[in-house]
């Protein structure tokens, strides 16, 4: 919404505009003004939207809501009726705006034919690529409905088209499954578009409807037939084996297919069709041999007068393969071959540091691609030490050479992530008398995914020679030449290491069913019942008195679930990117402390975010418990060469805490928790060595830099996590005496240190700590120049915020909230620090406010809460690199902490702040993008619903949570075991469950139990 005119509004009241009877009030300053490119006409029929309400006019112009499953695909159903975004080959393709249109014709009426869409917004006329050309390969050019408007109920999105020539009411209903607690069923590769059509004049109605389309899976495939509609295949792909695919089709078998539309040059195909369509003709034309220009499927339509009829037409797809693969060991031929290395490796760098011609070296030119294990004969330790030499890649369990005694490994020496060989010296004395093996892996195919070994001399001498070992010593290997009695060479299928054929995402649904056909079977089967469980989804969602803005934004937001930013690999477990570049995954890997924010699918569909869990901590965590913040696809170990992130690591210690407490599964707990253990260490020793209850050592985190010295933000996790790993020690009957002493420090040290009386703050440390200079520290930041060197000395590393207000400076109190734990900090500082983070932060137009980072998130007369600001002064010359961007995740965590703490119309506030300006006027009110379309951080909007109401289903204590902050209230309440509404009237609760269960033994309102 305009400011100009709320700033109006607020003035005159909404009574004034009514007896005023000017039609929406649109100044002549406000048309001149507006962002808007539609014409004046159009403009002067505006009227004000309501949160959560229909999308007319301009607020049309944007509206893009994605239909499809979690993982499977997607469309966007946009605003007018017209399908965009088709993003259904495991990518986003967010430009990919197929050549596909439905259309009436009614018989016997001037101007009867339209395609069932209302106007086409102005902005696609001029200015998208190829519109200079005329945009010949779009349908704009045919007749439309004059009207239109759109409303969400998700995962119901409603069209209602109007035109005087049509005496129709035209309603058009896209959907897709989406049922809490059943997450298998809402990840089905389908869609629907319901087009309803009821005869509102007193003659009886003759028409015709269609469904048309090109190939768009690929213009140089195949139209195949299809029951009631008709099938696109890729090129390549049997077009009768029933595999793989896109179909569209009625479920009315009085349809007509045409397969093959006219062929001819220029813009004979399109033209002939819309002759097909204005002269309500029903053309049938079998398939073709080699590609057909595009296909449509027919119906007669026939309606007495009050008579209403429905034609869905269904997409059901079946895409099973990937080009999709990261962080893969994608494996290019054996590293061992049973021959030495005496000369350069083309490609490699300079080796040195080996003894003699010759060495072990598993580079690989092409890529690191080589793997394999190599076992050396058996020998006898009769020496006190074990000599040798190592260089190449520093990966423990990939690249490394070993000692292996009894099948297990006892010693490990790795390289350097450098080609110079280094001398190790094991001393054997413990295994004296054994027979052992040495064991040389090269499982790595990234870079520095290869190992070098030289000289193997077993030594009573500490200070032996390795290039010329003494008569006493036993040379069990110098690679002077080659090596094959003896030796054992494992190769990558014996030790089940990924190969081509296994190293590339595959769909859960392509697991799920064997091929196209099944899917619609399936569908067609268990369609109207899904149906019915998402409208009581949808019905128990909305009939809610929580803030309009509210429920809009919670909404807008589960359409994450169904865009490509989240994927279900092979097995079901979830995947994702952070959000949607134009043409692929935007930031891989569940990044964890981006998903943090998001707190949708632990209430909706536990089961997949425990997945997430799973893969965290026992797949992408290693021995010394070092997270990787980003999994690989397909999910295997990952690669720990870069540091953790502090917030994400910490925030998963909370998320299992509440993943347990939303599950009631005590024993997946149990099944975590040494796991847990082992990362709860890593960053104590990593971020708080010397144990003083705060992270003090540089710590990466979600601005994807590294904090020096104390913060608020990251410190309040730690804080967090330590309450979490307390919490689940004592039900495991586990000690924790160590941990309870580290969170009182810390809590301490939070309140007397890093709070400023107003809010918390960072203190910037560089010198005293365990990490090197900040020069010499790995850093997406990249290297310090000259110039930043001298900002180093005069103001400390780069990126930090020190006296700034930050919006997330307290960040881990709120996940703490709604992870279901004590709030550790005292309540008053939490409180101060968020209303200073809105008094300072949030802006009701950035006309003023400067941003050299990324601008279109929010700029101009938007407004927006910026993630830090200086209030006090002690601005850095380079702050952390997103430091005046808008982010509506945080605008979400900041609002809902807000509520938490009483302060509900301050969270309001920023949060009309932020709906404003995903109104559908400028940008899409179904995907608030961040650093990518669709971006996963905005389901912090969900916590708003705990956060306004209190309510939190404990599933191992089956006590139900509720603390209103807004007095009486009926509003969604979804568990691990099924989902309905939950009211509170005169403090007295009423629980209706709509689907599955909800075990409740007590309730606590306020605090105060209640047995049931």
């Amino acid at each position: 919404m305009n400011n100009n005119r709320r700033t109006f509004l607020k003035k005159i009241g909404l009574g004034t505009i009514a007896a005023s009877n000017i039609p929406g009030f649109a100044s002549a300053e406000s048309l001149l003004r507006s962002n808007n490119p539609e014409k004046l006409n159009f403009q002067l029929e505006r009227t004000e939207r309501s949160y959560n309400g229909e999308y007319r006019n301009e607020y049309l112009s944007k509206v893009a809501f994605p239909i499809g499953g979690i993982g499977a695909g997607m469309f966007c159903l946009e605003g007018t009726g017209a399908i965009s975004h088709l993003s259904v080959n495991h990518r986003p393709e967010i430009y990919n705006t197929p050549y596909a249109f439905a259309a009436i014709s009614i018989k016997g009426i001037k101007n009867g034919a339209k395609v069932l869409e209302s106007t086409v917004p102005t902005w696609k006329l001029f200015g998208p690529r190829g519109s200079g050309n005329g945009l010949g390969n779009r349908n704009y050019g045919l007749p439309r409905f004059e009207k239109g408007s759109f409303i969400a109920r998700f995962p119901f999105g409603i069209i209602d088209l109007e035109d005087k020539d049509i005496p129709l009411d035209v309603r058009i209903t896209g959907w897709s499954p989406f049922i809490p607690t059943d997450e298998d069923n809402s990840s089905l590769p389908v869609g629907v578009l319901e087009y309803s059509f009821k005869n509102r004049s007193k003659e009886v109605i003759e028409a015709v409807f269609s469904y048309n389309a090109r190939n768009f899976i690929d213009d140089g495939g195949y139209i195949s037939e299809q029951k009631n509609g008709f099938r696109m295949i890729k090129a390549g792909m049997d077009k009768n084996d029933g595999i793989g695919g896109f179909a569209v089709y009625l479920d009315d078998n009085n349809a007509v297919t045409d397969h093959c539309w006219f062929r001819g040059g220029w813009f004979d195909s399109q033209t002939i069709l819309w002759d097909n369509i204005r002269s309500a003709k029903i053309i049938g034309n079998a398939p073709i041999e080699g590609v057909s220009p595009g296909a449509s499927v027919y119906l007669p339509v026939n309606l007495n007068p009050g008579e209403e009829k429905t034609v869905k037409v269904n997409f059901c797809w079946y895409l099973p393969k990937s080009d999709l693969s990261i962080g893969q060991r994608i494996v290019t031929g054996p590293a061992f071959t049973g021959k030495t290395t005496k000369q350069p490796v083309k490609g490699q760098q300079k080796v040195s540091g080996y003894v003699g011609e010759g060495l072990l070296n598993s580079f690989d030119p092409n890529g690191d691609g080589q793997v394999g294990t190599l076992l050396s004969p058996e020998f006898t330790i009769n020496k006190r030490y074990l000599k040798f030499l190592v260089g190449g890649g520093n990966q423990k369990g990939k690249t490394s050479v070993n000692l292996w005694i009894n099948d297990r490994i006892v010693e490990t020496a790795v390289g350097n992530n450098t080609e110079q060989l280094t001398e190790v010296i094991w001393d054997l004395k413990k295994y004296a008398g054994k027979t052992a093996r040495l064991k040389i892996i090269d499982l790595d195919t990234f870079p520095w995914g290869h190992i070098l070994a030289d000289q193997f001399v077993l030594t009573d001498r500490h200070d032996e020679i390795l290039s010329s070992p003494s008569s006493g010593a036993i040379v069990l290997a110098d690679f002077e030449g080659n090596y094959s009695e003896g030796w054992e060479i494992i190769e990558s299928e014996e030790l089940g290491v990924v190969t081509p054929g296994n190293s590339y995402y595959r769909p859960w649904y392509a697991t799920r069913f064997e091929n196209l056909d099944s899917v619609i079977g399936y569908w067609n089967e268990n369609c109207t019942t899904l149906k019915k469980y998402s409208e009581l989804f949808s019905r128990s969602f909305y009939d809610s008195t929580l803030p309009p803005e509210v429920l809009e934004a919670v909404a807008a937001n589960l359409t994450i679930l169904k865009s490509p930013t989240v994927l279900r690999v092979s097995d079901g477990r979830l995947w994702a990117w952070e959000g949607c570049n134009d043409d692929s995954g935007c930031c891989h890997g569940s990044c964890t402390h981006v998903w943090n924010y998001a707190q949708a699918i632990p209430h909706l569909f536990p089961a997949l975010e425990r997945t997430l869990r799973e893969t965290e901590f026992k797949v992408s965590q290693n021995e010394e418990g070092h997270q990787n913040f980003r999994t690989n696809i397909p999910i295997t170990p990952t690669d720990h060469s870069f540091h953790a992130a502090a917030d994400g690591q910490l925030g998963g210690i909370m998320k299992v805490y509440r993943d347990w407490r939303i599950s009631g599964d005590t024993e997946w707990m149990k099944s975590l928790y040494p796991y847990v253990k082992k990362s709860l260490d890593y960053c104590i020793r990593t971020w708080d060595p010397k144990r003083k209850g705060y992270l003090e050592e540089p710590h990466h985190n979600t601005y994807d830099i590294e904090f020096w010295g104390p913060d608020g933000m990251c410190t309040s996790f730690y804080l967090g996590a330590l309450t979490a790993f307390i919490e689940m020690s004592k039900t495991l009957k586990e000690p924790y005496k160590d941990y309870r002493a580290l969170l009182t420090k810390g809590k301490k040290y939070m309140e007397d240190n890093l709070f400023d009386g107003e809010y918390f703050i960072q203190k910037i440390q560089w010198e005293g700590l365990e990490a090197p200079n900040p020069v010499n520290v790995q850093s997406f930041g990249g290297a310090y120049s000259e110039e930043a060197i001298a900002l180093l000395q005069k103001e400390g590393p780069k990126y930090q915020y020190g006296t700034g207000c930050l919006s997330d400076g307290i960040l881990g109190m709120w996940m703490a909230s709604v992870c279901g734990l004590p709030e550790v900090v005292d309540d008053e500082m939490v409180t101060s620090h968020l209303k200073a983070v809105h008094k300072y932060n949030l802006k009701t137009t950035l006309l003023d406010h400067y941003n050299p980072q990324r601008p279109t998130y929010a700029c101009g007369e938007d407004g927006g809460l910026l993630l830090c600001s200086w209030p006090k002064g002690g601005a850095l010359s380079l702050p952390f690199v997103y430091s005046n961007e808008v982010w509506t995740g945080i605008e979400y965590q900041v609002a809902s902490h807000l509520m938490l703490k009483g302060e509900v119309e301050k969270g309001l506030e920023i949060v009309r702040v932020c709906r404003d300006r995903y109104d559908g006027s400028v940008r899409n009110p179904f995907n608030e993008y961040e650093c990518g379309h669709w971006y996963a951080r905005a389901m912090a909007s969900y916590a708003m619903i705990q956060a306004l109401t209190g309510i939190r289903y404990d599933a191992v204590d089956k006590i139900l949570y509720i603390d209103s902050k807004i007095g009486d209230f009926t509003s969604f309440i979804s568990t691990g075991t099924g989902f309905g509404t939950l009211s509170l009237k005169n403090g007295k609760p009423r629980l209706e469950v709509l689907l599955g269960s909800i075990d409740v033994k007590k309730y606590n309102i306020f605090g105060e139990e209640i047995n049931l």
